[in-house]
């Protein structure tokens, strides 16, 4: 049976972190380069509470990061990267985290990266964090849920097509798409107020 938390307990951490990056790393790679690398910053530069956490027999399976106009689950502070990786390298860094940043207008919440564990893929675990999301949303007076899916995730982006999200624009990565290895992301939104036929 799969419980879905609304944040990452702090004996999931470590793994949550690992899941999280691994599962994201085509994005977030170029920013915080090798795993090892990334897992030295990244447990310092999360917030804990802006995520669901799917958890299965004591395992952590899978994560959703969540972003409003106030913050996000991944938020490394200046300081921090400095510490890791030098001063010109943080820059550098951060530039690159500027990029992949998305703004949430009011009102809306953002899902900030999904990822499920290898093992338990297919088993409807994504869509069970994405319905929760929304939930969550609905639950605090959000008026729409939103997401980026990028040009090389076809799957993905047919799955939250499947599920009600609607493209409302393409942004593209221009001279980077080389660096991070795709060339667009698709904004996608759906209003909460739209409830799957499957959560009625």
């Amino acid at each position: 049976m799969i419980e879905i938390i609304d944040h990452l307990p702090k004996a999931h951490v470590p793994a949550g972190v690992h899941l999280y990056y691994t599962g994201l790393e085509a994005k977030l790679g170029p920013a915080f380069g090798p795993t090892e690398s990334a897992l030295a910053v990244l447990p310092r530069s999360i917030q804990p509470e802006r995520c669901l956490a799917a958890v299965s027999r004591g395992r952590l399976v899978g994560i959703l990061g969540i972003q409003d106009a106030r913050g996000s689950l991944l938020s490394p502070a200046y300081s921090t990267m400095v510490d890791h990786y030098g001063t010109i390298s943080a820059m550098y860094r951060t530039l690159l985290l500027a990029l992949l940043n998305s703004k949430v207008a009011p009102g809306d919440l953002y899902l900030d990266g999904i990822a499920v564990a290898p093992s338990h893929q297919g088993q409807g675990i994504g869509t069970a964090l994405i319905h929760a999301f929304e939930g969550r949303a609905r639950d605090n007076g959000f008026a729409t849920v939103s997401l980026e899916v990028i040009d090389t995730n076809l799957r993905a982006k047919a799955l939250y097509t499947r599920l009600g999200y609607r493209e409302v624009a393409t942004h593209s990565m221009g001279p980077f798409s080389r660096l991070f290895g795709f060339r667009t992301t698709s904004r996608m939104v759906k209003p909460v107020g739209e409830v799957d036929q499957g959560l009625q």
